[in-house]
């Protein structure tokens, strides 16, 4: 709330008192890569740097609990790579970090960054359907000549749910023109709180599809963590637009309006086949 509200300061007060009162924990190292994020966003490169300086000491592994703050550190060093020294030092920084990473929730943020600056203009990763409900996923190849929307979703995501009506609208608007749809999640080892096996995972997942994304019926949902890393949906949802030319035109991890889809897939079409 404090960083919402630009107010490092008091952010970093109160972090500040539970350290000393909790000590250093996976609490306290998240809170300073929110810390980090929101000193890059508002321009305080100095602290930020200082910030990632104490991630990176205290951090020493890639453990399950630190993820989150070790991702913070990489992404907001990346950030601050290409600001000051351009796109090619921040690659390369993000893809050394890349090749060290093991998590799927890790190498997915990593690549997320990554795709921000580099997927647009490029073709798109291949789709790995090993796993699948509803319809069978197309290989991206053989679209070559439409348009196509990429969702990359999770069945327990609010901030999905809530983007299915305004997709189901874009659909239906832009179906007759030759737009396809395919979206993807993965297996997240759980349903709730509880561990849940692949099966039930993804019946979970058909489920939530049927109930919340009635309005896309027929539209594949590929289910594979592969795919889900590789083009790094680790914010869900996560947009991709690719061409008719095979070409990604937009990349964002992020929910859209429907005026914000409807203009990039109208400059899309309006370029012809």
């Amino acid at each position: 709330m404090k960083i919402s509200a630009g107010d490092v300061a008091s952010g970093m007060a109160a972090v500040e008192d539970y350290r000393k009162a909790t000590g250093v924990d996976a609490e306290y190292l998240d809170a300073v890569g929110w810390l980090a994020r929101g000193a890059a966003m508002l321009g305080r490169r100095d602290l930020a740097r200082d910030l990632i300086g104490e991630l990176h000491r205290e951090i020493q592994e890639e453990t399950q609990e630190l993820l989150v703050p070790l991702g913070a550190a990489i992404e907001v060093e990346g950030r601050l790579l290409a600001d000051h020294d351009g796109r090619g030092p921040a690659l390369r920084f993000l893809n050394d970090a890349l090749s060290r990473a093991k998590a799927p929730a890790l190498r997915s943020r990593i690549y997320k960054n990554i795709h921000l600056l580099s997927l647009e203009g490029q073709p798109p990763p291949p789709l790995a359907a090993s796993e699948f409900v509803g319809a069978v996923p197309p290989a991206l190849d053989s679209l070559r000549g439409k348009p196509v929307l990429l969702f990359f979703w999770a069945f327990w995501c609010g901030d999905c749910k809530a983007q299915s009506a305004s997709l189901a609208r874009v659909w239906e608007k832009y179906r007759p023109k030759g737009l396809q749809v395919i979206t993807a999640t993965r297996f997240y080892g759980s349903v709730g709180e509880k561990p849940a096996t692949p099966a039930e995972e993804k019946a979970e997942v058909e489920r939530v599809w049927k109930e919340n994304y009635a309005g896309l019926a027929g539209v594949p949902t590929i289910i594979d963590t592969e795919t889900m890393v590789r083009y790094g949906a680790s914010a869900t949802p996560t947009f991709v637009l690719v061409d008719r030319r095979g070409v990604v035109r937009l990349y964002t991890p992020t929910r859209l309006s429907e005026a914000e889809l409807s203009r990039r897939i109208d400059a899309v079409l309006a370029e012809g086949a």
